[in-house]
């Protein structure tokens, strides 16, 4: 995730030097996710016949070798297919690793565990942006592509020598059965990150619309990471005592309210303290909506409703900005279209809540 972390602020800028107009930059971020949606349940799958670990040692030779592509890709096409290679590549790493974390967790301290394994995450997404700028400045840009390849290769080396392989878990190769809960966990997940996916597009923009520098910009987002990292632990051993939906509620609640909040406020301090509860909401969802997957897998196909959980996301990532844009050039663009736009956002979070409580009194 370190890696994900130094790429995902450098990739517009590279894409631009390339000769990327906006639309081609959209399609650059669209082949990543696309690609993930695609082969993430098809790795989960995979794994749960063959074992954790050997698709997550040739998913990171991919990510390696991958990584290194951007540097002698030269235009905005060779581009989108050299992201399209690597989410392919990524969705061979994470998703089976969370299923080998719900593999390894004992029984009622599912969101503990998957919130230890998500603070691994979020401190690598947070990481990464510090490292990819570090090197950038002190070695040329085309270096940050050589560093993720070197972390992919050090992870590699980590992964042969230390990973181990659940025996028991890999003779059960039956497909992951998508019950009510399970649907309804995906559906929350799939709505949640949609209006997650509008904060990731316009919020670096808004902030700078008022005057706010890079720098300051990528503090903001890395706090909220840094948050959300140190809490998922402590918010998934909560998930485990009183219950899923509690934290869950709890989190889109608080999400809405931050999403109508932020565009309206310009004053630093402000935002440094809502950025730090957007941590917060955050981290309360993830590792409980985790543990909900994690105890239905036990009965079986752990690695592809772990990869189908996770495509869900993808699938928010792909749609939400999609359609925020829409929102944003619908009213003008500026300030009063990226309100409208994280609106809507606050909205799909009020309605992933009724999702949720519905298909869960289903059961």
């Amino acid at each position: 995730m370190v890696g994900v972390g130094v790429i995902a602020p450098l990739l517009p800028i590279f894409a631009e030097s390339l000769g990327a107009t906006g639309l081609w930059i959209g399609v650059i971020f669209s082949a990543y996710s696309l690609s993930r949606l695609i082969f993430l349940p098809i790795a989960g799958k995979l794994s749960d016949k063959y074992g954790r670990r050997k698709i997550i040692i040739s998913g990171l030779i991919l990510y390696s070798f991958i990584s290194l592509l951007y540097i002698i890709s030269s235009t905005p096409e060779e581009l989108s297919v050299v992201r399209f290679l690597h989410g392919m590549s990524s969705a061979m790493i994470i998703p089976v690793a969370m299923a080998a974390a719900a593999d390894f967790s004992s029984k009622g301290e599912e969101g503990y565990t998957m919130g230890i394994f998500n603070r691994s995450l979020f401190l690598g997404m947070a990481s990464g942006p510090f490292i990819g700028g570090a090197v950038s400045d002190l070695f040329g840009f085309k270096y940050t592509f050589l560093a993720i390849s070197l972390i992919g290769f050090a992870t590699l080396f980590l992964v042969f020598f230390t990973f181990p392989e659940n025996e028991t878990k890999r003779r059960e190769s039956k497909a992951g059965k998508i019950n009510i809960r399970i649907l309804g966990a995906l559906l929350f997940r799939f709505i949640n990150s949609m209006g997650r996916g509008s904060i990731l597009s316009f919020l670096p923009i808004y902030l700078g619309l008022v005057g706010y520098t890079a720098g300051v910009i990528g503090t903001l987002i890395s706090l909220n990471l840094f948050v959300s990292a140190i809490i998922q632990p402590s918010s998934g051993k909560l998930s485990d005592r009183i219950g899923a939906m509690y934290p869950i509620t709890l989190s889109a609640t608080l999400s809405a309210i931050l999403l109508f909040i932020i565009p309206r406020i310009s004053e630093i301090s402000i935002l440094l303290v809502l950025s730090i509860f957007l941590g917060i909401s955050s981290a309360l969802a993830i590792p409980a909506i985790g543990a909900i997957v994690a105890v239905e897998g036990r009965n079986g196909g752990m690695g592809q409703l772990m990869g189908t959980l996770s495509a869900s996301k993808s699938l928010g990532r792909i749609i939400g900005p999609l359609v925020s844009g829409a929102i944003y050039d619908l009213f003008g663009g500026g300030v009063h279209g990226i309100q409208m736009a994280f609106n809507f956002a606050a909205l799909l979070s009020i309605f992933s809540i009724f999702v949720l409580l519905f298909f869960n009194r289903k059961c």
